[in-house]
């Protein structure tokens, strides 16, 4: 008797199945189709605002005798040295280059819609001077929509972000609304940093122990000049009060920019707060601290929040290339278009596949036993 062979599906039917899988992967690609979003007006007007704010901003930059950094490729005028005394953390320069893509506003319209906001809601924005672009493409985006927009920034910046002292965040959000590219109200100010202190990254080593002062000075400046509150509280508990106190009652939405202790909280739980937005029942553990931060602090309010730290994986969630040089166009692919697939190609496709492999399985089976029988 001879041994009998392993029971395989005939090539055959292999081949096959690998045909219909390949036609059925082509019919779908082919009749997939890109579908201009409802709110592609809205979102071509608040990219094309933010373009026309970088031009402004690099007059404002060059008025004040400093130059466009080397690093800056797209001659954005927000991309700042590496290290100041103003500096507070680590960045990346490929990070900062992205998060100032035009692209951001309009993903930020179509974030903002699908959290229900509608014009004359009210939503709080916390900014440090780390993704000065974010900060911009969030509050156009909100003003393009006709929100009413409360904002409070903190100075301190990560490597490449607004790390300029003589063109720090704060001057950056003053020409944004002197300008007239959005209206908001600039509510309040703070130092930033670690707990909101204000102190840069090289203090007593490159700067001679001298960064907190520089803050203070700053943010006392800019207080007087804009009119917004100075946030200066013994810790970080009655920092993040104070914010919540400034922002005031019927918050529709509370957007982060950065990783701002009063915004993010200090523990290791602000890195699993979740990116882009946020709904309440999409955090499951909150934690019980008064350090905790503002995304906790309004998510247990039943609030949406809008997390904007992690650019890579924003530029994914909004289709946004990646440190693209020049940035994407506006209008076209990318946040600006829905793509729909054709459901019914990948049904049918995989159900011919794996029917074909089925009836190969059991045509192969018929065939084992039939050679089983003769050899008996």
């Amino acid at each position: 008797m001879k041994s009998p062979r392993p029971l395989k599906v005939k090539p055959v039917f292999l081949i096959l199945s690998f045909f219909v899988l390949i036609c059925g992967f082509a019919w779908f690609l082919l009749t997939s189709q890109g579908i201009d979003n409802t709110e592609l007006e809205m979102q071509k007007k608040a990219a094309l605002t933010v373009r026309s704010a970088h031009t402004y901003m690099v007059k404002s930059l060059e008025g004040r005798g400093l130059e466009i950094e080397e690093g800056d490729l797209n001659n954005t005028g927000l991309i700042g040295p590496e290290v100041s005394e103003i500096m507070t953390t680590m960045g990346y320069l490929d990070i900062k280059r992205t998060s100032l893509d035009p692209g951001f506003a309009s993903a930020m319209v179509l974030w903002y819609s699908q959290a229900g906001l509608k014009a004359g809601d009210k939503i709080a924005i916390g900014c440090s001077g780390s993704f000065p672009g974010l900060a911009i493409s969030s509050i156009v985006a909100a003003s393009t929509m006709g929100l009413n927009v409360k904002v409070i920034a903190s100075l301190g910046a990560s490597m490449y972000g607004a790390t300029r002292v003589n063109y720090n965040i704060f001057d950056i959000l003053w020409d944004l609304k002197e300008g007239g590219f959005a209206d908001f109200d600039f509510v309040g100010l703070s130092p930033g940093g670690d707990n909101d202190y204000g102190v840069g990254a090289f203090d007593d080593f490159l700067y001679d122990n001298t960064t907190h002062q520089i803050f203070m000075d700053l943010c006392r400046k800019a207080s007087e000049d804009t009119g917004a509150i100075l946030i200066a509280e013994k810790d970080l508990s009655s920092s993040i009060q104070k914010r919540l106190e400034l922002y005031g009652n019927d918050i529709k939405m509370f957007v982060n920019i950065g990783g701002g202790s009063a915004n993010s909280g200090t523990s290791n739980y602000t890195l699993s707060f979740p990116q882009g937005l946020v709904m309440p029942q999409d955090v499951v553990t909150v934690p019980d601290d008064s350090k905790r931060g503002l995304c906790y602090e309004y998510i247990c309010q039943g609030v949406p929040v809008l997390n904007l730290l992690n650019v890579k994986l924003l530029s994914q969630k909004a289709n946004i290339g990646f440190d693209s040089v020049p940035f994407s166009e506006i209008g076209e692919g990318g946040p600006y278009v829905n793509v729909r697939y054709n459901k019914v190609a990948i049904v049918v496709t995989l159900v011919a596949t794996f029917s074909i492999l089925v009836f190969g399985f059991f045509k192969t089976k018929s065939g084992f036993f039939h050679e089983m029988n003769e050899s008996e």
